[in-house]
């Protein structure tokens, strides 16, 4: 068993309090979770990943503040066949995102959080974002200039590196395969960033690309250099993702004072389990796993996490123009479901914006501001 001490880490809650006054870790909250896109381990092949990644994995669900709410006015509105022994997403949305937003019994959901004392809480992981950051922190670690232009560089730098990423899949899919990456050997990083630096020369002269991309090809001639990539070796050969169990336990330790409240899993109570938890040497447990049958509020979060997949899904995978297009052809209560959406977003972000965390780029986490725009003129 591993000791986890979380007093060490509470300096990155102090900095997002420092960010933002409203940012709350200390108030007791019942947390409740689900999961999708739980993809486990996640490594490239020949020609592919072994899982899509145009989906994010998000843990996330209902949570309340005191006592535990009524909820079931709600799953009578369902009117669910009494063979369904609990609820699902399945029961209430299916197909794409856009099919999703057609349901009725998705809009009565949404009515009810948004007129309730609830609020929803996640952690996003964008898979693909994940997977190609470290060059870039490897990257700035090599250069002086670099490390001292602060974090938004490097969130440029970043973005723009995942947007590369995403219109040229498949030669990247082809470089980590070559290169074994995330576990470049020493007399490859000069091959390795020649490689990629190539896929950058098509779209150095475009103005969206052009400062992120060549700042990054600039301070990758230092790593080369250098013969290092901090960040992209001494690890396993082609596994981007070794497991996500970080991803359960930073609520957890971030949330210390709340009570956490998980579906019954066996590979997250083992993962969990592997670890005693201690606030300055003292052990605490704050979590603990549920039958979702027996737990209302576990259902529920099992509508809200698996819109968010359908949601993340749809907004990887299309520009805004695109997005813009297709609320243009919403029918009243597409249009009606989103806007619910979104305000239950901002509803728990007024509450409290730790509820919410990306790990993300840019260029997508910005999306949800241009949707709240285009809406707001609805």
């Amino acid at each position: 068993m591993i000791d986890f001490e979380i007093a060490e880490l509470e300096v990155a809650n102090q900095f997002a309090q420092l960010l933002n006054p409203r940012v709350d870790f200390a108030t007791p909250y019942t947390f409740y979770y689900d999961e999708t896109n739980n993809i486990k381990t996640f490594y490239v092949r020949e020609n592919d990943f072994n899982y899509t990644f145009t989906a994010n994995f998000v843990l996330g669900g209902l949570l309340h503040q005191g006592a535990v709410p009524d909820v079931q006015p709600l799953i009578d509105s369902f009117k669910l066949q009494k063979t369904a022994k609990e609820v699902k997403f399945k029961h209430i949305a299916f197909g794409d995102f856009l099919d999703c937003l057609k349901s009725q019994k998705l809009n009565l959901f949404f009515r009810f959080l948004k007129d309730s004392n609830l609020y929803v809480h996640y952690s996003s992981l964008n898979i693909l974002y994940w997977s190609v950051v470290d060059i870039v922190d490897s990257a700035i670690m090599n250069s002086e200039t670099a490390m001292r232009l602060g974090p938004g560089f490097d969130s440029r730098l970043k973005n723009d590196l995942y947007k590369l990423c995403r219109l040229e899949i498949d030669a990247v899919i082809q470089l980590f395969y070559a290169f074994e990456y995330p576990n470049v050997k020493p007399v490859k990083i000069g091959d390795f960033i020649e490689a990629l630096s190539n896929v950058f020369e098509a779209y150095l002269p475009l103005p969206e690309f052009h400062f992120g991309l060549e700042s990054l090809r600039q301070i990758l001639k230092e790593s080369k250099k250098n013969g290092k990539l901090a960040f992209v070796m001494d690890e396993e050969d082609y596994v981007l993702l070794a497991d996500l169990t970080h991803f359960y336990l930073r609520p957890i330790y971030s949330f210390k004072n709340s009570t956490h409240i998980f579906d019954n899993e066996d590979s997250i109570r083992e993962a969990l389990g592997g670890y005693r938890m201690l606030d300055n040497g003292v052990e605490f447990q704050n979590y603990s796993f549920v039958d979702s049958q027996e737990n209302q509020l576990t259902q529920l979060s099992d509508i809200f996490i698996g819109f968010m997949g359908k949601y993340t899904n749809y907004r990887n995978t299309r520009t805004m123009e695109e997005i813009k297009a297709d609320i243009d052809s919403f029918s009243a209560l597409q249009l009606e479901n989103l806007k619910l959406f979104i305000d239950i977003i901002n509803k728990s972000d007024q509450k409290n914006p730790a509820f919410l965390h990306a790990t993300d780029s840019y260029e997508e986490v910005m999306k949800f501001g241009n949707l709240c725009e285009i809406i707001a003129k609805k």
